[in-house]
């Protein structure tokens, strides 16, 4: 009886450590954009109003400290409520230009348009994926999460 629970229990060990290291996997382990660090922390009521509806965006292409974005990727972030009520954040850099001043800009209907290369990357569902253009790859994704408080949802944003 005791071999039996101790069994049972090193394999739910064993799956639990295995959740845990593939949950924190990257997902832009083949992006060209480089990897820098992303943290952002914002009340939606207070800070980020316009990722209350399906389709709203906001761009975060500095810190301030005391609205809780404490670090913004390698060309500044860009939130999108997506067109499935999921959030979704990308780094603002053109993967083909891949310069930290050449940012993707929200256009209102799912997608983000680089100025400089046209290329157009969808993320209303949260691909990121370039669907016309020069551009080969997506834009690199960040982990984003909502959880609800007593003084509303905080978004969470971080790689």
């Amino acid at each position: 009886m005791k071999t039996i629970f101790l069994i049972r229990n090193n394999i739910f060990i064993g799956l639990l450590g295995l959740l845990f290291f593939t949950a924190c996997e990257d997902v832009n382990s083949n992006s060209s954009i480089q990897s820098y660090r992303v943290y952002i922390n914002q009340n939606l009521n207070q800070y980020a109003i316009e990722l209350r509806t399906m389709g709203g965006s906001k761009t975060y292409t500095e810190v301030i400290w005391n609205e809780g974005v404490a670090a913004i990727g390698y060309g500044g972030v860009l939130v999108i409520h997506g067109y499935d009520d999921n959030y979704y954040a990308f780094d603002m850099a053109c993967p083909k230009e891949k310069k930290r001043t050449v940012r993707v800009q929200p256009n209102g209907a799912g997608q983000a348009v680089c100025e400089q290369c046209g290329s157009v990357f969808n993320i209303g569902y949260g691909s990121g994926n370039c669907v016309s253009g020069e551009a080969k790859e997506a834009l690199r994704r960040f982990r984003v999460s909502v959880q609800a408080s007593t003084q509303g949802d905080i978004l969470q944003v971080n790689n």
